[in-house]
Formats: C-alpha cells, structure tokens, sequence
C-alpha cells in the first residue's frame, strides 16, 4: 500500500496539474483501496453487515462508540489507509514541493513511537538521531542553495564550508548531549510523555503485524496474550507488545506471576471465568476484609506502570499473590460466594481486581501484596480440613464439561500417579512432576485434536509421544487431575515475571509473558502456585525463603515493606519471563582463562562509545575544515606552505614567494595557474601600500579556493597505502 501510495502521488509530482487537485486525488483513494484490501477480513469477521449506506452509518456508531478500534477488521483498514498516506505524502513532498524532511513526518512519527516504546532500543536511538540530523543538514543546506541561487546571490567556495563546518559540530554536540547526558528519571515515563496522537499510533503500529489479535479462541489459534479463559485451541502466534513494567520494593518471597483472574468453572470442555457473583468497593489504601487470617505472610510493594491494558479487560488490574492494598479505588469480584460470609461483607477470595477511580488501569499504581512464606514441610502436614465454601473447587462436574469416559480416564491416571501418596502436596507435586517430565513438550503449535475427540483426551492420552501443547493444555491437565482428586484447585490467568531493562531498571512484561499456572488449598496457608508447564522458562516453584532484613512478615507486625531486593532499587531474579535470561552481573559476554575474565560492554556502553567516536570524528572534521579556511592572506600563505610540505614539496631558506611558486607549479602542473596568482597576490599583500594591499585579498581567497582541493589530492595522493 504504500508503495502504491507513492508511485501514484510520484506520477501526479511531476506533472502540470494544480498540487490541489492531486493532492485530493490521492488522499481520496487512500480510504477506497483500502477498504477493498481488508473487504474480506470484514466479510469474514462481520458476515451479516449489511451493504450499502447501512454499513458506513453502521461503523460511524461502532467508531462513535469505540468498539471499532477493538476490531480486527477495522484496524486492518486503518493500518491499510495510514500505509497509503506515508508512502503518498513521502512522494509528493520530495517531487513536488521539495521538501522531504516534511514528506519523513509519517514514517518518522511511526519510527519515533517505536523507539520510545521499546526496550534495549539505544543503537537504533542513535542511528535514528544521525539520520535525522544529517536528512536535516542536507535539507537546509539545499534549500540555502536553491534560494541564493533564485535570488542571484555569487556564493564563494567557501561558503559552503561555513555551513557544513557549523553543521558537522551541531550535530557532534546533539549526539555528545543524546547518548552521554544521564536519564531525567530511571522511571520508564514514556508512556505518560507521549502525545494521544502518538500512543494511538503506537497501539496501531503493534497490531500491524499481529491483525489477529487475542488468545484465540477456535482452533484456528490466534496470539499470545492474556484471556479469561482457558481454553484448548489452535497455534497462537508470539507477540511482542509491552503490557507493563513494574519494581518492586522489598522481598516477595512467592513467584512473580501477575494475577489476573481466577478460573474456576468448569463449562463445555474448558475452564472459564464467570461473572462474579460479589462486587465488593475497596477504597484507596484500604486492606480487604477477608472472612480467612492465612500464616507466614511476607509483604511486598509493586511499583506497575500499565502502558496497554489487554483488550476486553483494560479495568483489570495485575498483581502477584494476594491483595493487601493498592493507592486506587477498586472493586473486588468474587465469584463463589459462601453464605455464610455474605451478610459479614467478607472475601474469600479476590477473583478479579477492578480499578474504579481511574475506571481504567492505564497508568502508574502502587500495590502491596502479601504471599504465604511456607516451607513444604508445613504444606505437607496442612491436612484437608477444607471449609465449606471450598466445595466448587473441589470437583469437576458430570454433565457439560468432558465426556463421562474422558473424566474417568484422566481420574485414573491421577490415582495412578499419586499412588502411595498420602497428603495433597505431594499429590499435587507428583501431577506436576509428570507433567513436567520428557513425555510432555511445550510448543505453540499443538497437533490439533481429531474431529470429536476432547483436547484435553488427545493431549494426555492419543497425541503423539512427546505429547506437546501450550501452558492452558499443561494447566488444564494438573487442574482436572486435582479436582478429580478432591483436592481444591483453581487455574489462574495472568502473567509471568518478564524480562528486566538496564536501560530502564525496570522489568517489562509484555504480551508473549502471558501465562496460565495452578493453585491449590492448603488449610491455614491458602492457595499456593504450582507449575506444570514444562518450557525451560518457568520452573518448579520453591518454598520459602530464609529470612532476610527485606522480609516484610505481617505476622511479626510488619505493615510497610522497606528496602530493596537488588543494586539501584531492582532485584534481578533467575525466574525470567518468556523471553528473559538471567542477568549477567557481569555486564556482558565473557571469556578468558581461568583467573582471567574479559567481559564484553553491554549494549547501552557499546552505543555510548560508538557515538563518543563518532562525535570525535564530526569534531575532528569540523577542526580541519576550519584550518583549511584561513581569513587573512598571511593565514592563507601559511596553510599553502603546509600543503606543500604535507606533498612532498619542502620549501628552501631564503626562497621568495615568487621563487616557490615557480617551483611549484613545475612540481604541481595541474595547481599552477592557482600557484601564481595566489603567489602574486600574496607579494602585494605583503609588501605593497595599504589600500593596495587590501585590495588583493578577494583574488587571494579565490586562487586558495582553486588550489586547496588540488593539494589536498596531492597529499592523499602521497599518503596512500601501497605508494612509496
């Protein structure tokens, strides 16, 4: 489309017609063509829209509305549309008007957005402002040109240095100032700094190459991303999208994984997420009332940036282990709601976190959680005195889940792995253990179930051996297992931990850290998280941690946490996201002998050294161009006596200026003209009367501007490699 775009508008450039007229034209066909290239994604998706009238009247209220900008469809057109309009305005600008710094805005705005939005971005930040200064030099420097030309103004030769001279050190001193300055803040704030204009484009610009958007939801798969559901689907695609980005102060001694929902429905062979029956108001800095005081709880704060809320869910609010309080207005969903607590106004459970005031949860908030710090020994002696209200977790239902014979399958391999096994932790560790072992693989592209077969059968019992699927297959099989089991057990939708920046000192948590995991019931404990996804990022979960000064117990009356868990505020943690490592302390590869270790600089050292030399380079450039235009004769004088030297031309005692010109023109054939007249006027410079003397200074820099580039070839001549 865009180059479409700009073969139409180059063609209409460089004729006749009025730059109204084609503008027009090609702005007109911008929304035409591409609402014919994405017709079938709207037929496909939107198959009973009606034609005509009806339909744009129809999207001008889902646009009114702003379901529209959730569509798939609809932001094919948009992204379709905008491509045209960058590569027609890029034409029309550098044909027609001159002017291709304007004709950049499009692309440059769509560049910019990506830069600031993305981590370990400093390369690409450098290479942008190069770019970007020197399209800006040559765009003034051509335009100064073509001005003094049109206005008939005699530019010298050495004009043209001034300005590039000025340039050359103007853009040192950006590139000195860009790369070198410190950060205003170690806070990622991009996404509050950012016009409106620009974070559309942005949210635009990532679904540009992901138009299937979700987590799919039919066997035709979809992305990587956060749902309220589990469902078994089809191949989904990674997706790169930052989410948010979080710190956390003190030590949080549970695994990172940012609660979304809790699943905890069983319905026409998936888990799902239900619509709570409770909404409880929590007020800013408020702790929930819950109906259950659980031990050996650790607090700790997380500061979370949100910079895209997952689509359908932008109230939703993501956070690790249990709320204790948050610095918003929330409301709190429970969806099994005992009745015993209902009078009281208590929770057990917190299954979905709203935010209320903002009604969104883009943006900073600061939440403070709370995890059991639990040994396994303690998890294993806990005993199975469940309350009551634990009976909807306990059992997977008869009818409208799995097939009667499915259920009686997977039962059965649950008792047989469990085996022996007396208390629910271990039941629950030998599920996940199996699970875990060489017969599964994670992939995102599961073999699809054969027609009428259960996914969830397929996965576990028919598929191919390793039998392979994503993290849903992996915690539908441990939750099914358990709840056959009698063992409370509820599946949880959020995300892994992420990756962390240097750049920012910040973890970024974006759309492929989407993760779905376990938890089961242990009395006096709570629900404590199990992994069973076997992938090589997420592991098995350890328990506890020995007590540190960061470990912020409630039990011992600890209200705040304090203190950080890592250098500069950030802990660096080997439990990393989907696309994470761990972090080198060592800031880079190394290699060496033993005793010895050479590290290579990281990205942000390398980018800062590459500019400092390049802005040595500029500075360096400038410093010789400016030697090179002296502004006297005398200076002039002495600069040719250099040259000369520099070409192999030693000037001898005694010698008059006159004598070495006529020496030099015979050493130098090609420079002689300038030779002589440089030499004449030099002598009456020198030696003549005054106002005779000022008047050669004009001839004297025209015959140096001759001359200049015929003795620096002369040098480069001689210094060349290979020359003797």
């Amino acid at each position: 489309m865009a180059v479409a775009g700009g073969l139409l508008l180059g063609v209409l450039a460089v004729t006749p017609l009025p730059w109204w007229w084609c503008v027009s034209v090609g702005m007109a066909l911008g929304p035409v063509i591409a609402g014919i290239m994405s017709a079938p994604a709207f037929r496909s998706i939107h198959p009973t829209d009606q034609a005509g009238l009806a339909l744009i009247q129809l999207w001008i209220g889902r646009v009114q509305d702003g379901s529209a900008f959730g569509d798939t469809a609809f932001v094919l057109f948009v992204i379709t549309w905008l491509m045209w309009v960058t590569g027609a305005w890029l034409a029309w600008c550098v044909l027609r008007w001159r002017q291709p710094l304007a004709g950049l805005i499009p692309g440059a705005a769509a560049f910019a957005t990506n830069v600031l939005n993305a981590p370990d971005q400093n390369t690409y930040t450098l290479g942008f402002l190069v770019l970007t200064f020197a399209l800006l030099l040559w765009t003034n420097y051509t335009g100064s040109i073509a001005k003094a030309m049109k206005a008939r103004v005699k530019l010298t030769g050495d004009a043209r240095w001034d300005f590039w001279e000025s340039g050359l050190v103007a853009t040192a001193a950006l590139i000195v100032l860009a790369i070198m300055l410190p950060p205003l803040s170690t806070v990622d704030r991009t996404q509050s700094t950012e016009s409106s204009l620009f974070t559309e484009w942005a949210q635009l610009q990532q679904q540009l190459n992901h138009p299937d958007l979700g987590t799919g939801t039919g066997k035709g798969g979809g992305t990587t991303g956060f749902s309220t559901t589990v469902g078994l689907n089809g191949p989904l695609k990674t997706t790169k999208n930052v989410v948010f980005t979080y710190t956390v102060t003190g030590q949080f001694a549970g695994p990172r994984y940012f609660r979304g929902v809790n699943v905890t429905v069983n319905d026409n062979g998936q888990w799902v997420f239900q619509s709570p029956d409770l909404r409880q108001r929590i007020n800013k800095g408020d702790t929930p009332n819950y109906g259950e005081n659980y031990d050996n709880m650790a607090l700790a704060t997380f500061s979370i940036t949100m910079r895209a809320p997952p689509q359908g869910n932008v109230d939703v609010l993501f956070y690790p282990g249990q709320l204790y309080r948050v610095d918003r207005d929330t409301i709190a969903g429970e969806v099994h709601v005992p009745s015993a607590l209902t009078a009281s106004s208590k929770l057990v459970t917190i299954d979905r976190l709203s935010s209320l005031v903002p009604p969104q949860s883009k943006g900073n908030y600061n939440i403070t959680v709370e995890y059991p710090d639990v040994q396994e020994g303690a998890l294993r002696t806990a005993g199975t005195g469940y309350p009551s209200w634990l009976s909807p977790y306990m059992a997977l239902p008869a009818e409208g889940y799995r097939p009667p014979d499915v259920l009686n399958r997977i039962h059965n391999l649950a008792l047989q792995l469990t085996a022996g096994v007396t208390n629910p932790y271990d039941q629950a560790i030998a599920i996940q253990d199996y699970l875990r072992s060489g017969a599964f693989h994670y992939t995102l592209k599961p073999p699809a179930a054969p027609h009428g077969t259960d996914p969830l059968d397929y996965f576990l019992f028919s598929s191919p051996s390793p039998h392979e699927g994503y993290c849903q297959y992996f915690a539908t099989a441990m939750g099914d297992m358990l709840r056959s089991l009698g063992i409370p057990t509820r599946l949880v939708n959020g995300y892994g931990s992420g990756s962390f920046d240097t750049s920012t000192n910040r973890y970024i948590v974006r759309d492929e850290d989407a993760h779905t995991w376990v938890e089961s019931y242990f009395p006096g404990f709570g629900w404590i998280p199990f992994e069973p996804t076997n992938d090589g990022t997420y592991f098995a979960i350890t328990r506890g941690t020995p007590a540190g000064p960061n470990l912020c117990l409630r039990d011992n009356n600890c209200d705040t946490p304090t203190g950080a868990t890592g250098p500069g505020g950030i802990p660096v943690v080997p439990n990393p996201g989907r696309t994470g490592g761990n972090q080198d302390s060592g800031g880079g590869a190394g290699f060496g002998p033993s005793g010895f270790r050479f590290h290579l600089p990281d990205a942000t050292t390398l980018t800062r050294i590459v500019g400092v030399l390049l802005a040595l380079l500029l500075v360096l450039a400038a410093l010789v161009a400016r030697y090179l235009r002296p502004r006297s004769v005398a200076g002039v004088w002495k600069r040719t006596l250099v040259l000369a030297r520099l070409a192999g031309a030693e000037v001898h005692p005694g010698e008059t200026p006159l004598e070495l010109s006529r020496r030099l023109s015979r050493a130098f054939p090609e420079a002689a003209s300038s030779v002589r007249d440089l030499a004449g006027g030099f002598v009456v410079a020198a030696y003549a009367p005054p106002d005779l003397a000022q008047s050669t200074r004009s001839s004297v820099m025209e015959a140096w501007t001759s001359l200049r580039p015929l003795m620096l070839k002369r040098v480069a001549g001689r210094f060349r490699p290979g020359r003797a």
